[in-house]
């Protein structure tokens, strides 16, 4: 996305291809076209560029040679402040970030210790805009501004939240936000949404001493969920779920159509859902699958044990939508949906389990779960449930 953003902003005339790197042997067989045996790469008439840096840094050359820098030391500049969001900050992303989408097993103590380093390094970079600056080298931007951005983006939209934002960084804060409103930023990522509050990884690493033990313990205090004073239902959702969850020859139907034998609607609510796209997004796959897994990791953890929910991104080529079918407890959209940072960015529809064509729509997501398949016109590309 940051060789997007660049390109977007310098009018670069690339062709991008927008593969499903998850086939690794499509990833391979591009992996095998680059100096460095990495991802993403470009074409150019002297050969092939990897790295996303050098990339940029040739297109700035070729298309905007001011975008490094005018003179020998704004040039000097701006790849200081690339090496430092490469060698500093990017860093703190293994630790922070990674454990978060499951990439990575969570260390409280590495990840307390990599905030700590993060704090310092964004109070250092809140120092270049004490004096008003717009971009970190002054009025225009620069490399080292979108660099800093995409390194920046994951901590700004999942780990800081607005008032940590505010008083640790808010001029930083400020540019950020200036950058992510410009038309070739929300072109290249689509929308950036401010983190409320922080997504931690569930995936801890806890000795099982003392301090499992304590953790145990402080679990036992967390309140109870509203949901749990609802009165009783007869529908068993976590049964539900296992036979979903565990059923792998392809015979959702079945149980499907038991579903709806045993769905209690006034103890349970069925829900359509649909992120809305902003006039330039939808039009790059990997994109709207990162828009996402945004959404549902900002999903709270305890509250899929009161949900189901089939989400995934459906189109064709340069129309996507992200889209879902869920059910939960209630008949209301909980608090957890409501808290989420997308909630004011998501078309979100009551189901009638009553109405024949909501049980279709229903039976529609919740069994056409293979790549290819198609629903309401669109095909099926990327998919989540849990």
């Amino acid at each position: 996305m940051e060789v997007l953003h660049t390109a977007y902003l310098i009018k670069a005339k690339i062709d991008f291809e927008d593969a499903d790197l998850r086939d690794f042997s499509k990833r391979n067989s591009y992996a095998e076209k680059t100096p460095t045996a990495t991802l993403p790469f470009l074409e150019t008439e002297y050969g092939n560029i990897s790295e996303s840096v050098s990339i940029e840094t040739f297109l700035a050359k070729k298309y905007k040679p001011e975008l490094l820098g005018t003179n020998i030391f704004e040039r000097a500049k701006v790849n200081q402040w690339i090496e430092f969001g490469s060698c500093e900050i990017q860093k703190c992303l293994n630790e922070i970030i990674y454990p978060i989408f499951n990439w990575k097993e969570f260390n409280k103590d590495l990840a307390d210790s990599e905030n700590k380093k993060l704090k310092k390094y964004l109070i250092i970079l809140e120092k270049e805009f004490e004096h008003g600056k717009k971009y970190i080298l002054g009025d225009k931007i620069t490399l080292a501004d979108i660099v800093l951005f995409r390194y920046l983006r994951y901590f700004m939209m999942l780990h800081f939240t607005e008032n940590i934002r505010n008083s640790l960084f808010p001029k930083l804060t400020k540019w950020f936000e200036n950058i992510m409103n410009t038309p070739e930023a929300i072109e290249a990522y689509g929308r950036t949404i401010l983190c409320k509050k922080p997504i931690k990884s569930l995936n801890l690493k806890i000795d099982k001493t003392k301090k499992f033990k304590a953790y145990e313990k402080e679990s036992e205090k967390k309140e109870k969920n509203p949901l749990d004073f609802l009165p009783p239902s007869s529908f068993d959702l976590e049964s539900f779920k296992s036979e979903f969850l565990e059923e792998k020859n392809g015979n959702k139907e079945q149980i499907i159509a038991k579903f709806w034998k045993e769905f209690d609607p006034k103890g349970y609510s069925l829900w359509w859902m649909e992120y809305q796209n902003l006039e330039k997004e939808g039009k790059k796959l990997f994109r709207m699958n990162n828009s996402k897994n945004f959404f549902l990791e900002r999903i709270d953890e305890d509250f899929k044990n009161y949900a189901f929910g089939v989400h995934g991104v459906y189109g064709n080529e340069g129309d996507y939508k992200v889209r879902g079918v869920w059910i939960w407890r209630g008949n209301e959209i909980p608090k957890e949906i409501k808290e989420n940072d997308y909630f004011d960015y998501m078309t979100i529809k009551k189901l009638n389990s009553n109405n024949n064509s909501d049980r279709q729509l229903v039976n529609n997501y919740w069994t056409k779960l293979n790549k290819n398949d198609k629903i309401d016109g669109r095909i099926l590309f990327d998919l989540s449930y849990f």
